[in-house]
């Protein structure tokens, strides 16, 4: 453990907390994100891409409303991230726009 991370520790009463190479904590962040995926039509489509996109790690949830063709995703930053996730749709032969 490097001096910064050792002074962060003692600085933060003995609790382990990653620390960035900046010195700033970084905490995993709850995101919550709603993608538009256009070719998604049936069931079947939903049941894969919300398989898929559930076995990532750092993925905590995925709702699909397969009427509005929406997936929404929450994971933890920075264990993976929106790039990733709309990775592994495009590889599924889904295309996806970015909602909210």
């Amino acid at each position: 453990m490097s001096w910064y991370s050792q002074r962060a520790v003692e600085i933060l009463g003995g609790q382990f907390r990653q620390i960035s190479h900046y010195g700033y904590p970084t905490e995993p962040r709850q995101v919550t994100v709603t993608l538009i995926v256009s070719d998604m039509r049936t069931g079947e489509d939903a049941k894969k891409i919300s398989s898929a996109l559930s076995s990532l790690p750092g993925v905590a949830g995925v709702n699909v409303i397969l009427e509005r063709r929406w997936v929404v995703i929450t994971y933890y930053l920075p264990q993976i991230s929106l790039e990733i996730i709309g990775e592994q749709i495009t590889k599924l032969g889904y295309h996806y726009i970015h909602k909210s």
